[in-house]
């Protein structure tokens, strides 16, 4: 057990990641449907490096635009609010989901990738079912992991014995992390979802990503993430020393009312998208 607890866990991070406010409100207005244009490209606009990485995305050659985009609200119009949404968030957590993360075993760029991956899983499987925005499961599958973020650098000194226990003893990854630290990367994650002040809806789907049956009320939402995560894993994005014993929850895939060939079609739309989705975002 760890004689930290989560917040000091947290204050003792060195490289705890962070997302800039403007981005933060522009996740707070995805359920809004009073949400304008105007109102969207203005929360950006208040931070200058954030509107230069976003505009940088906008003008990527995959869009095929016919001329550049140099202002946020030209941005919103021609690509739509969810997509600059989605823009902003990426560029927002780029910095640190593309660093190394040893305590899971991941190279560089490896956490971005499977989170992107996450993230457009969760989006497609939102459109097969009812009761979930696909912006929502777009930002919980990116968000997913964060905790990782965290909770790498307790674990450097502990990891090949802990994936070694994880495969001898056929136990799931996050069971271990309890077990040694007292808490795993999902509560971690939650955490810091609650000091952002995202809605209970993310949080959630961040929290019980690898127990969905937890969550209770159970929620669609933290399904789509659940499912989707398994998939990435399967696929082979970001598949570190935690992937190995991943099982996706038979009552999640029922919840949502999935067909028994859910994990073909989707397995396959994912796999086209997330190359394009590395022709916008890139592989940097």
């Amino acid at each position: 057990m760890s004689a930290l607890t989560i917040d000091e866990i947290i204050e003792k991070t060195t490289d705890l990641p962070s997302i800039p406010e403007a981005a933060l409100s522009v996740v707070r207005m995805a359920n809004d449907v009073h949400a304008t244009a105007s109102a969207i490209a203005d929360r950006i606009a208040h931070d200058q490096s954030l509107t230069a990485r976003v505009l940088r995305l906008s003008n990527s050659a995959y869009y095929g635009l016919p001329r550049q985009i140099t202002n946020l609200q030209d941005a919103v119009v021609l690509l739509g609010m969810k997509t600059v949404r989605h823009l902003a968030l990426v560029a927002s957590t780029f910095p640190w989901l593309t660093q190394a993360r040893k305590g899971y075993a991941l190279g560089p760029h490896a956490l971005w990738e499977h989170s992107i991956a996450v993230s457009i899983g969760s989006q497609l499987l939102a459109g097969r079912t009812r009761g979930v925005n696909t912006d929502e499961a777009f930002t919980g599958g990116l968000l997913h992991d964060i905790g990782k973020v965290v909770l790498s650098m307790w674990l450097e000194d502990k990891i090949s014995g802990l994936v070694s226990r994880s495969i001898q003893e056929h136990l799931p990854f996050d069971q271990i992390e309890r077990e040694t630290l007292g808490f795993d990367h999902a509560e971690v994650g939650a955490y810091l979802a609650e000091r952002w002040n995202l809605p209970d809806g993310l949080t959630h789907s961040i929290r019980y990503h690898h127990c969905p049956n937890n969550c209770s009320p159970t929620e669609p939402l933290v399904d789509v993430v659940h499912i989707a995560d398994g998939l990435a894993m399967s696929l082979g994005y970001g598949l570190g020393g935690d992937g190995l014993c991943y099982q996706i929850c038979p009552e999640a895939i029922e919840r949502l009312g999935l067909d028994a060939n859910f994990q073909d079609s989707v397995a396959a739309e994912m796999t086209d998208a997330i190359e394009k989705a590395m022709q916008i975002y890139g592989r940097q």
